[in-house]
C-alpha cells in the first residue's frame, strides 16, 4: 500500500515539473495559446453494472488529479492529467442467510441459480482499491463560466477486480482485469478567477468481468458481467 501511494505522489510532481518546464520554454507573445497548471480533486458514486439482476453494487470513490490545460483558442482546450485514488470495499453480507431471514420466499429458484456468482461478486468488491491514471480530454468554453469536457482516462487498478475460479466442474470465461478505458463527459462551472466545480459522468469501455457460467447447479448456462459507472463531483484550482 505504501509503494501505491508513494508511486501516485512522484508522478504527480514528475507531471507538474514537466507542465511548469513547458511552460517557461513557451513563446507567450501569442496570448490565446498558453499552458496552465491544475489540480482538481472529486468525489464518485460508482455503480458497478451487472447482468444478475443487483442493484446494490454502490461504493464511494476519491481521486486527486495534477495535470495541465493547453488553451488552442478561446473556445477550445486540451487538458491532460495524471491521477490517482480509492475506491471503498462495498460492506460485505451474506444474501442468502439475509434472504432467509426475511422470510421472503418468493423467487428462491431464480436468487438460488445467481446466489454462488452474487457471492463471489459480493466478497471481491469488499476490497478497498487503489489506482493510478492517465487522463487526456477536451475542453470547450460555452462562455466564461461554463465549460463542457469530453474524453477517457486510461486507468490501472494495483489488485485485479476479480481472480480466475473454477468449481463443481463450472466453466468460466474470465475477463477480470488490472487496465480499464474509461469514457467522461462532463460540465464544470467557474466560481471565482482559478476555481471552478464540475459534475462528472464516467463509463468503462470494456467489462471488469465477463463469465460464461455452465452446469451451475444443473441451472441452464447465464453469462455473468461487470462493468465500471460513476457519477463524480469535483473542484479544480488552475494556477
Amino acid at each position: 500500500m505504501k509503494f501505491c501511494i508513494c508511486s501516485i505522489f512522484v508522478l504527480f510532481f514528475a507531471f507538474n515539473s514537466l507542465a511548469q518546464r513547458g511552460d517557461e520554454l513557451l513563446d507567450t507573445s501569442d496570448n490565446s495559446r498558453q499552458f496552465n497548471s491544475y489540480i482538481a480533486f472529486e468525489v464518485r458514486i460508482v455503480d458497478f453494472e451487472n447482468s444478475l439482476y443487483v442493484n446494490d453494487f454502490k461504493t464511494t470513490e476519491f481521486k486527486i488529479e495534477n495535470g495541465m490545460i493547453y488553451s488552442i483558442n478561446k473556445l477550445i482546450g486540451v487538458s491532460f492529467g495524471i491521477n490517482g485514488g480509492v475506491i471503498l470495499g462495498i460492506p460485505y453480507e451474506n444474501r442468502l442467510q439475509a434472504y432467509f431471514n426475511s422470510g421472503n420466499s418468493s423467487g428462491l429458484d431464480t436468487f438460488l441459480k445467481y446466489y454462488d456468482e452474487i457471492n463471489f461478486i459480493d466478497q471481491t468488491l469488499a476490497k478497498t482499491r487503489y489506482f493510478i491514471g492517465f487522463h487526456p480530454q477536451l475542453n470547450f468554453n460555452i462562455n466564461k463560466k461554463w465549460k463542457l469536457q469530453a474524453g477517457t482516462e486510461m486507468r490501472y487498478y494495483f489488485q485485479p477486480f476479480f481472480d480466475e475460479r473454477s468449481y463443481f466442474g463450472n466453466t468460466y470465461k474470465e475477463d477480470g482485469v488490472h487496465f480499464d478505458f474509461l469514457g467522461n463527459l462532463g460540465i464544470s462551472y467557474l466560481l471565482k478567477d482559478q476555481l471552478s466545480i464540475g459534475l462528472n459522468y464516467n463509463r468503462s469501455f470494456g467489462n471488469l468481468r465477463r463469465a460464461l457460467i455452465l452446469n451451475s447447479y444443473w441451472n441452464e448456462p447465464y453469462t455473468s458481467s461487470m462493468r465500471y459507472h460513476s457519477l463524480g463531483l469535483n473542484v479544480t484550482y488552475s494556477f
